[in-house]
């Protein structure tokens, strides 16, 4: 069974003719490190799986790259407002490690839910968890000290210290890579 299959089984039961309809849809595809996702300014189609690597969704403000989170072995990641909307993506996606990615069409996703109500609660959960992390990063950024948000990161994308480059954990943290130095060595 496709770990993404399994994942969203696990959020909510599917049934075996869900999971093999689902599966129809998925493709494999290895993307090599540097590779874009998606692009600033396009108008994404499809929403991803990292099955194993890394990948970051980051934007550009005042000419500054920002991460704006990441997916690690088996967690999902898309430019989600303007795949749900239609609109060119204000984020890109960027692949940091050889990554072997699942993707699939949003919209034959939708279709599919339309015919099975399982796969429809399972990604209506798979939302609300997403809405849940997105609050919890915001009440992390609002109310948590940077060796705080460290330390969390760290629970989040296991492994992800000695794997993304350190100007994105910082920038993702909204520290300098000065303080994450000094998290590291105890200092602060």
């Amino acid at each position: 069974m496709s770990p993404f299959v399994n994942s969203l089984s696990r959020i909510h039961p599917l049934s075996t003719e869900t999971m093999g309809n689902l599966t129809s849809i998925l493709k494999r595809k290895l993307f090599r490190k540097g590779n874009t996702l998606v692009r600033i300014g396009q108008v994404p189609e499809y929403f991803y799986f990292i099955e194993r690597g890394l990948a970051r969704v980051y934007y550009k403000r005042k000419g500054k790259d920002i991460t704006d989170y990441f997916a690690i072995d088996n967690q999902a990641i898309g430019a989600l407002p303007s795949l749900f909307s239609g609109q060119p993506s204000h984020k890109a996606i960027e692949v940091l490690e050889d990554s072997t990615v699942i993707y699939f069409s949003y919209a034959a996703f939708d279709k599919l839910c339309e015919q099975h109500h399982d796969l429809e609660r399972a990604a209506r959960k798979m939302a609300i968890i997403g809405i849940l992390q997105g609050q919890q990063r915001i009440e992390s950024i609002r109310f948590l000290s940077a060796k705080e948000r460290y330390e969390e990161l760290e629970k989040l994308y296991p492994g992800i210290t000695n794997r993304a480059p350190l100007k994105h954990i910082a920038s993702y943290l909204g520290i300098t890579q000065v303080s994450i130095s000094r998290i590291r060595a105890g200092k602060q």
